[in-house]
């Protein structure tokens, strides 16, 4: 086990520029993945609105290729860079989140408003929101650490902010995302050194808003119903629902083979983006998930790795900010397609189809991958 430490450190001092070889090896196969299911899940839905079968994969190229320009930023910016930066982050956020609510500027799809056009892609700002918050309450637990055993002194400052920004989240609508940033932040703020009792009560003070906002609207609830049992309204609420069941049963152990999924030819709706997971069941099988998930698997353990072996306090948080997000945005995901949770509209990260999320993503990774090089966190 030594010597094969040895030999990894080594390749990674002399070909990767100390860069977590493991964590690259699986963010570069998870994309080649997105890759190939993104055209076979995009290919009938692409010819259908575009006329041709190569629109939506030209279109994800094209993200990937920002994408790769997001990571090598993130891999060569230096972490304290991030610490100036944050409240002027923060700032445009706030400014990027209160335009996608003004009529006529943030880009209305399928109800909801949380879009902004720049150029050849739509630019989702909540997935900036994403980093500056983490940028935030890392900062925030460096600066703060000894206060964080008292409630109201230490950890409320905090959710205070996380709030306000939630807030006009909600406001798009994006409960999801609203849902998935709220407990990365609960989590970085307890690894800092909150009490458990705290974050408990805040954990329950968010639940209730929760609550409150399915509550106020009937879409909500209805995905509530649809949940528990999604054979009562099978050719409405619960279609969704049962045609990814259908792929995941289709699948089998080997699956029906790459580009033969039948779940694909509009039986399935986002089949591309937040359902492109049950594609790859229909397709590769349980042998492809049982592979995607040990590559998910491979680049969260890496990524905790880099926050344990991070020198700076603040890179430290960083990092397990960013590990936990992306933990919880895939364990979210295939909870919803596998029907253990309401759906949420949450992507996969690398693989489903959407611009902001993989320029993102891919970004966030550099961050992660810059921090390791520096950390020298063991394999």
């Amino acid at each position: 086990m030594n010597a094969l430490r040895a030999i990894y450190r080594r390749l990674v001092q002399r070909y990767m520029l100390g860069y977590d070889l493991l964590l690259l090896g699986s963010m570069a196969l998870l994309v080649l993945v997105g890759l190939l299911m993104i055209f076979s899940a995009s290919a009938s839905l692409s010819d259908r609105l575009h006329g041709s079968s190569l629109i939506l994969l030209r279109n994800h190229l094209l993200h990937l290729a920002v994408g790769l320009m997001a990571l090598a930023a993130g891999m060569r910016i230096p972490v304290a860079t991030w610490r100036r930066a944050m409240p002027g982050l923060l700032l445009l956020c706030f400014v990027l989140l209160i335009l996608v609510l003004i009529p006529g500027v943030g880009h209305h799809v399928g109800g909801a408003r949380r879009w902004l056009r720049l150029g050849i892609m739509n630019f989702q700002p909540s997935e900036l929101l994403k980093l500056a918050l983490i940028l935030f309450v890392a900062s925030y637990l460096d600066r703060k650490q000894e206060l964080l055993a008292q409630f109201f002194r230490g950890v409320v400052p905090s959710l205070t902010v996380m709030g306000v920004f939630l807030a006009l989240v909600v406001m798009q609508p994006d409960f999801g995302t609203m849902v998935l940033i709220a407990l990365t932040l609960l989590m970085m703020i307890f690894v800092g050194g909150a009490k458990p009792g705290h974050i408990l009560f805040s954990l329950g003070g968010f639940a209730v808003v929760g609550v409150l906002l399915i509550m106020s609207r009937a879409y909500r609830m209805e995905r509530i119903l649809v949940f528990l049992d999604p054979w009562a309204d099978r050719q409405d609420a619960g279609f969704q629902i049962i045609q990814s069941y259908l792929a995941f049963g289709a699948g089998g152990w080997f699956g029906v083979g790459l580009g033969d999924s039948t779940q694909k030819m509009f039986f399935l709706p986002d089949a591309h983006t937040d359902f492109i997971f049950s594609i790859l069941a229909e397709e590769t099988g349980l042998l492809g998930v049982v592979a995607v998930m040990a590559l998910f698997g491979c680049f969260i353990w890496r990524s905790y790795a880099i926050a344990l072996a991070a020198e700076d306090d603040f890179a430290k948080f960083v990092a397990y900010g960013i590990a936990t997000l992306y933990g919880l945005q895939i364990l979210l995901n295939l909870a919803v397609v596998m029907g253990a949770l309401p759906t949420k509209g949450l992507p996969l990260p690398f693989i489903s189809y959407g611009g902001s999320a993989l320029v993102m993503t891919l970004f966030m990774s550099g961050v992660l991958l810059n921090i390791g090089r520096t950390g020298r966190a063991r394999p």
